[in-house]
């Protein structure tokens, strides 16, 4: 999440006037850690059912919530994290993600 807001506020008009200074090569070095970091995910999602293992937790939530907001910075999960994409679907289905499931 942090390097999804560190890109947000370097690498794209962002908050606008409101940010005082951009570095957009940093920027863009952050959207890089925040793709390695949806990689790093998709290889824990294809080895446990969650975030950090066998039951939900506020990992799951907080991984859920950086993913919105990648979606807002348009930072998309690429095609090929299947693990990652699949375990999205779950969790926005969970009533407690504001979905109508579990």
């Amino acid at each position: 999440m942090d390097a999804v807001g560190a890109y947000f506020n370097h690498a794209t008009p962002g908050l606008g006037a409101l940010e005082l200074y951009q570095n957009k090569e940093w920027g863009m070095k952050q959207h890089e850690r925040a793709l390695s970091g949806m990689y790093y995910f998709n290889g824990l999602l294809a080895n446990q059912p969650f975030a950090a293992g066998e039951n939900f937790s506020v990992a799951d939530i907080t991984l859920f919530v950086g993913l919105s907001f990648a979606d807002f910075a348009e930072i998309t999960i690429l095609a090929d994290s299947n693990a990652l994409l699949a375990w999205r679907a779950r969790m926005a289905k969970r009533a407690s993600m504001g979905g109508t499931g579990v």
